[in-house]
């Protein structure tokens, strides 16, 4: 791999790839998260301000966009490190980012600043699509993102929702005028005017502005508003179990991913490596957290997935790392911890609470003696650590 290449895939690392992990990626992405929230606030603030405000706001304004120019050339860049695209020529993987949802957004969020030094015209306007960059925080929120899937996922049932609303908004329309446009031709005259009410009214909005006068217009609005209550429920009802469903989704990924790094599952088949993850539950501690006291009740144990760990032995602590695992002879023995383990650096582990553990193992002995096997080679270890 050539320098160039190597740079470009380090920056991917950093800001696409979702493996990319380490405190500089966690910095760029605070960082960058605070400077879109930054410019909202600004945006918000930008026609109340005075000078010396103005320039102070300006120099934020210009400093913003040419961060977000700089993060967007790169991510233009390394999109050819995108794994599922590697076969495709490169500047098409770029305009495929470009054309992207993302790749749009990104875009929409610099222009604005772009063609106002360009073009000689007032273009106050364009000021609206600095908004686009509150849009860029999905990128950095896994819930924004599971709904944007949602949506998708569901955008048939929403076209036939939409469907319907129509349907039931022409006939309430319809009907409506039919009751009441000799009443009151000035509301009613037309079918046009008569949208306006059924659209406030399958709202339920109900401004008052315009009401009907005759009995047979007062049922029309009452039915109609009976229908709006259910017609807007209906989306509501789909996006809310879509939502739910990509929810649990990502989480089974997450964790299946997390499982896989676990040497210990590395040779369990797709169909046990489903229900193991079913079972474990990702957790992540900062330096010098004690996740385990010693003489606490063993009611879990962990596997160490990045960072490292000090077991408390006397004389010599020992350390732990990624591929290790502790916590499992409490469990086994029934007997109180026997020793503290507390963070060295942070730490990412996959816990298997106590029920979990024995249905693990008396769903796969096999799995048990590996455990038991792996336990007493590290003890053997350890001991003899402690001894020199």
């Amino acid at each position: 791999m050539t320098q160039k290449h190597r740079l470009r895939h380090e920056i991917y690392r950093l800001l696409e790839s979702p493996t990319g992990s380490g405190r500089l990626r966690q910095s760029i992405d605070r960082g960058l998260i605070t400077l879109i929230v930054v410019n909202a606030l600004l945006m918000l603030l930008d026609d109340v301000a005075t000078q010396p405000w103005e320039d102070i706001f300006y120099a934020i304004e210009v400093l913003s966009v040419g961060l977000f120019t700089i993060e967007y050339i790169c991510r233009v860049w390394v999109a050819v490190e995108q794994h599922e695209l590697h076969k495709r020529p490169a500047w098409r993987v770029r305009l495929h980012y470009m054309g992207s949802v993302g790749g749009l957004i990104d875009i929409a969020a610099i222009l604005p600043f772009y063609l106002g030094a360009i073009i000689p015209v007032d273009l106050r306007y364009l000021r609206l699509l600095r908004l686009f960059r509150l849009l860029k925080l999905s990128r950095y929120s896994p819930a924004l993102q599971s709904l944007a899937a949602a949506f998708y996922q569901e955008r048939r049932s929403f076209a036939g929702a939409l469907l319907i609303v129509i349907v039931v908004l022409l006939t309430s329309a319809s009907a409506m005028h039919l009751a009441e446009h000799e009443a009151q031709p000035q509301a009613f005259g037309t079918l046009l005017d008569s949208m306006w009410w059924a659209i406030i009214t399958l709202t339920t909005v109900g401004y008052g502005d315009v009401v009907p006068h005759t009995p047979a217009g007062k049922v029309i609005a009452g039915i109609s508003a009976l229908l709006g209550l259910g017609l807007f429920a209906l989306p509501t009802a789909i996006l809310a179990s879509s939502f739910v469903e990509q929810i649990k989704r990502r989480d089974f990924v997450v964790n299946a991913k997390l499982v896989n790094q676990v040497p210990l599952f590395k040779n369990v088949g797709v169909m046990h490596m489903v229900e193991i993850a079913s079972m474990l539950k990702p957790l992540t501690v900062p330096p010098f957290y004690t996740v385990v006291r010693a003489g606490d009740p063993a009611d879990c144990m962990y596997f160490i997935l990045t960072g490292e760990l000090e077991v408390g032995l006397s004389p010599r602590p020992v350390r732990l790392s990624a591929g290790d695992f502790f916590g499992e002879m409490g469990l086994i023995n029934h007997a109180p911890r026997s020793a503290t383990v507390i963070a060295v650096t942070d730490t990412q582990l996959l816990m298997l609470e106590e029920s979990d553990f024995h249905k693990l193992m008396q769903l796969y002995p096999d799995m048990r003696q590996e455990i038991e096997s792996h336990a007493e080679i590290r003890s053997r270890k350890t001991k003899a650590k402690v001894e020199l």
